[in-house]
Parts: C-alpha cells; structure tokens; sequence
C-alpha cells in the first residue's frame, strides 16, 4: 500500500467522516457523551469512540478528521479547563485538547492494521489504543507538561480507563463486525 493512497479522500472517506464526526458532535453535546463516575473528573468519556471506528473504516486521514472534530468540539465545552489545567498557557491547552485527539483514530487504524486477518482481536486492539490514546494522552500530556496535579492521575485513571477500555471493546468489536458483514472491502484497514 502507498503512503499517497491513505492521503486522497474517496466519497465514501467523506461519507464516513461526517457521519462519525457528526456522532462526535452529538455525544459530545449530550449526555451520551460523559459517564458519571465518582472520582476529580466525575465523568468517563465515550467521545473518542467514533475516532476509533472512523480510523478503522476509512483510514488515518479520516480518523484524523474525526478526530478533530472531537477536539474542536470538546474545546468549545472544555476550554476553559484546558486553560485551567495548563496554567493558562493557550498553546500548552490546545496541545492538550487537540493532539492526543487527532490521533485516536490514526493510531486505532495502525493497530487495527497490524492484526487485521483476527478481526475481533484486530478490533478490541484498536478500541484500547484509541481508548488509551485519548486518556493518557490527554491527562498525560498535562502531567509531563507540570500544569496537572500527578496527585490527581492515579485516581482519575483507575476510574475512567477502565471503563472507557469497557466500552471501547462493547462497541467496537460488534460494530467493526457488522460493519465486516455488510461489505468486507468497505473496511480500509483490510486492505492489502
């Protein structure tokens, strides 16, 4: 596979990115988004979700896009604690919000990619590395950063990653499978 191929968007590329970006948008406008649980954060997330299947359907640059909807979505709700949390620095908060989300539905494909003759095994690997991605890139980068409390992670990631680990493997896995059921050469990632 050439490197170029994963650059140019089909109709079907565009199809899948306002679909999921648009479930982006809905999950994180809704409730759908955020589940309550009882640590500093008081909410798990299953924004990242379309990313993750985004990237598998349609590639990395599509996964991408997706991707920054999600991070252009959670800015305009989040911001201010992204600014919080970086001590105020403006690039430092949008490094936070944008980067690790860009890059859910990139990497959830390579991952996808790397096991993609075991479908579910292919799928669950893709939805803990989004899953993965998303969480410890965010808080993660804040903690490198110095701009969130380290005090604060361990409690925050006992609670949310394994939930959203959760989550990720009851969604993606059925859904990347029926997704195969309905057309197998819709699936980018299997591709050769």
């Amino acid at each position: 596979m050439k490197l170029e191929s994963n650059l140019k968007l089909s109709t079907h590329d565009l199809a899948v990115a306002g679909a999921f970006g648009a479930l982006a948008i809905v999950l994180a406008f809704t409730p759908l988004g955020l589940i309550p649980v009882p640590n500093p954060t008081e909410a798990a997330t299953s924004l990242h979700l379309p990313a993750i299947i985004a990237g598998i359907l349609a590639g990395p640059l599509v996964g991408a896009m997706v991707g920054l909807v999600l991070a252009i979505s959670t800015w305009a709700l989040f911001g201010a604690t992204f600014l919080t949390f970086a001590n105020g620095s403006l690039p430092l908060a949008l490094a936070a919000a944008f980067l690790p989300r860009i890059l859910i539905g990139v990497l959830a494909y390579y991952a996808y990619r790397a096991l993609r003759r075991w479908p579910p095994l292919a799928a669950a690997l893709a939805g803990l590395v989004g899953t993965l991605v998303n969480t410890v890139g965010v808080l993660g980068l804040l903690v490198w950063l110095g701009t969130f409390p380290a005090a604060l992670l361990v409690p925050v990631m006992a609670m949310n990653v394994p939930i959203e680990i959760i989550l990720a493997l009851l969604v993606t896995i059925p859904t990347v499978a029926a997704l195969r059921a309905i057309g197998k050469d819709r699936i980018a990632a299997a591709r050769d």
